[in-house]
C-alpha cells in the first residue's frame, strides 16, 4: 500500500532535473511533466498561466489525464501523491522559466482533506514558494469541482490556505459536482466557468452562464471563462465583460520542454 508523501524529503526523492534544467517526477513507473497554458485579461493582457500535468507510461506513451486519475487501479494515497508531486514540479518550473504573472495550480479535494499533518504540509509549501523567489499572492489554488467526502473539512483547509495569503479559484464551475453552497462558503477569488456553459451560451442557451456570472458578482469573485476555443467564444467573453479568458484561441498548453529553448527569465 502506497504511503502518502507529506514532507519535502519524501517528495523530492521522486524529482529529476533534465539537462535543459526543467524538473519532472517519476512515480510508480510514470513520468510526470509540466505544461503551461496562458490566461489573459479581457483586454488581452497576459494575466498568468495554468499548470497542467502530462503523464507518460514507461514506454513513453502520453496518457489521458482524467481517465488515468479516475482509474480503479490508482489508490487514494497514490492520487494524493500524484497531486502533490505535480504541484512541486509545476512550482519549480514556473519559478525558473516564467516567474512573472500568476500561477494556477490544480488542487484535488482528496488531497486537501488529507488532514494528517495538513497544516505542516501547507506551511512547508508556502515556505518553498518564498525560497523560489515567488510571492504567495502569485499563486491561485484551483479547487477541482469534484465530489468531496467532507465539504466542511475542505472549506476549513482552503480558508487556512487563504490565511497564508494564497488565492482560491473554483475550477470547472457548472459541471455535475458543482456546489453553490461550497462556493459560497469558500468565497473564492475567481470562479472558472466550465467550457460547457460557454458553448451553450454561444448556441443560444444563455441562462446557465448568466446565473454563474451573477453569483460571482454577488460573491465579489472575478470570472474566468474556460474553453475559449474560437473567435465566437472570445467575442462572447468580451460582450459579457468577464475578467479573464483561457482556451486554444488564447493559447495552447506548452510543455515546459518547449520553454527550455529560451533563456530563463
Amino acid at each position: 500500500m502506497a504511503k502518502i508523501l507529506r514532507t519535502r524529503h519524501e517528495l523530492e526523492q521522486y524529482l529529476n532535473k533534465s539537462e535543459a534544467g526543467y524538473f519532472y517526477a517519476r512515480y510508480q513507473g510514470y513520468a510526470m511533466h509540466s505544461a503551461f497554458q496562458p490566461i489573459v485579461s479581457a483586454s488581452g493582457k497576459l494575466f498568468g498561466y495554468e499548470a497542467l500535468l502530462r503523464v507518460y507510461d514507461e514506454a513513453g506513451n502520453k496518457l489521458k489525464t482524467e481517465p488515468f486519475f479516475n482509474s480503479e487501479f490508482i489508490s487514494t494515497a497514490e492520487r494524493i501523491n500524484f497531486d502533490r508531486l505535480a504541484r512541486v514540479i509545476h512550482l519549480r518550473n514556473f519559478a525558473y522559466f516564467l516567474s512573472k504573472g500568476t500561477l494556477f495550480l490544480n488542487l484535488s479535494p482528496i488531497a486537501v482533506v488529507d488532514s494528517d499533518k495538513q497544516d505542516l504540509t501547507q506551511k512547508s509549501f508556502v515556505r518553498r514558494i518564498d525560497e523560489l523567489g515567488l510571492s504567495i499572492e502569485q499563486i491561485y489554488f484551483e479547487i477541482l469541482e469534484h465530489t468531496c467526502s467532507c465539504d466542511t473539512l475542505l472549506v476549513n483547509s482552503l480558508r487556512n490556505l487563504q490565511g497564508y495569503g494564497a488565492r482560491i479559484a473554483i475550477d470547472d464551475y457548472g459541471v455535475e459536482a458543482s456546489s453553490e453552497t461550497r462556493t459560497r462558503n469558500v468565497k473564492p477569488d475567481i470562479i472558472k466557468v466550465d467550457r460547457s456553459l460557454l458553448l451553450n451560451y454561444v448556441d443560444g442557451q444563455r441562462d446557465e452562464l448568466l446565473r454563474v456570472i451573477k453569483l460571482a458578482r454577488e460573491l465579489e469573485a472575478r470570472v474566468l471563462l474556460e474553453g475559449v476555443e474560437d473567435y465566437r467564444c472570445y467575442a462572447a467573453g468580451k460582450h459579457l465583460q468577464v475578467d479573464y479568458m483561457q482556451g486554444y484561441f488564447i493559447g495552447r498548453p506548452e510543455l515546459v520542454d518547449s520553454l527550455c529553448q529560451f533563456e530563463p527569465l
